[in-house]
């Protein structure tokens, strides 16, 4: 009985599944077409709305920059238009006889030459040239040539008189030198004072000394404390050497002076006037010059000096003429 009702359930069973299966298709044929639809009124509804916003844009572009009125342009052109031609004018003379004025003929262009014809040589002939306007010149053409600047004058320094009367008899020998030797005495003898003289300036003295004391056989200098500010020792020792042979080549015996160490020198001041000293002490014995060692007489030894601490006072002027007598005195001076 089991297997007979098994036999007739089947098939009616299959027909159930067919038919569900056929409501199913018939569902999903339905849905899809909804979709299509909805599909289709999404987009024409989007079309919609784009149209509806590009038609504000323009709207509200067409408010804020109304179009102006179309005008009517001229053509552009560079060429000037001709002008209208000339009428004619009929005149009638005493006699009666009619005169017809024609219009000249019309040139719309300037064919004066200003210009010469070109030479055929490259270099201009300044006969043939031809000035420009003033309106067409440069600035620089225009403007008038400065004079060529003037070679700076040579320094000078000017000499101080002597406070001491000068000796009655002709001077045998000349000091010359800085504003240390303002003080300085010695018989028989001229002082040449040059306050803040270098030894350039000494130098360029030289042949004025010579020329104003012929019976002057020696020429004593003290110069170079000025020139050790610059802090060129090079050119110092290059001036010294001119110095001394421009002494030389005049005939006259040269005695050198040895700088003097002042009392308000710096370390850097101290160690260059040393360098100094130093230096001209193996010059003058290679050269067999006399030279006046000063700088153990004053180092250290602030009561010769003036209140500025550069300047001698009497004492060290006294000490320093002493020195230079000496040395005269041992070199055969006459007196």
């Amino acid at each position: 009985m089991d297997t007979l009702d098994c036999s007739c359930r089947g098939p009616l069973l299959l027909h159930e599944a067919n038919m569900v299966i056929d409501s199913l298709k018939r569902d999903i044929r339905r849905l899809t077409n909804d979709l299509v639809r909805k599909d289709t009124l999404i987009s024409a509804y989007g079309s919609t709305l784009r149209a509806q916003a590009q038609s504000r844009i323009d709207m509200s572009f067409q408010t804020k920059f109304p179009e102006e009125p179309a005008t009517t342009s001229q053509p552009a052109c560079s060429t000037p238009q001709q002008n209208q031609p000339w009428t004619e004018v009929v005149a009638r003379s005493q006699r009666g006889v009619l005169k017809r004025f024609s219009p000249p003929p019309f040139n719309p262009f300037n064919l004066s030459n200003r210009y010469s014809v070109l030479a055929d040589s490259n270099v201009a002939d300044p006969a043939h040239t031809i000035p420009l306007p003033p309106q067409h010149r440069s600035a620089e053409q225009s403007r008038p040539t400065a004079p060529p600047p003037k070679p700076p004058a040579p320094r000078r320094v000017a000499r101080e008189r002597p406070r001491h009367p000068p000796s009655s008899t002709r001077p045998v020998a000349v000091l010359v030198g800085s504003s240390m030797v303002r003080h300085v005495t010695l018989p028989r003898s001229e002082t040449w004072c040059l306050p803040g003289a270098r030894v350039e300036d000494v130098q360029t003295r030289v042949p004025e000394v010579v020329e104003q004391h012929p019976t002057a056989s020696a020429i004593v200098v003290h110069v170079g404390s000025n020139d050790i500010r610059l802090q060129q020792s090079e050119k110092l020792k290059s001036d010294f050497t001119s110095l001394i042979q421009t002494i030389l080549a005049t005939g006259k015996k040269c005695i050198v002076s040895g700088p003097i160490p002042s009392a308000c020198f710096s370390d850097m001041q101290f160690s260059r006037i040393h360098q100094l000293h130093a230096w001209l002490v193996g010059y003058c014995s290679r050269e067999r010059v006399p030279f006046v060692d000063n700088f153990g007489s004053f180092w250290r030894r602030r009561s010769l000096f003036a209140r500025d601490g550069r300047h001698l006072n009497r004492a060290g002027a006294s000490l320093q003429a002493s020195n230079l007598e000496l040395a005269l005195e041992a070199h055969h001076t006459p007196r």
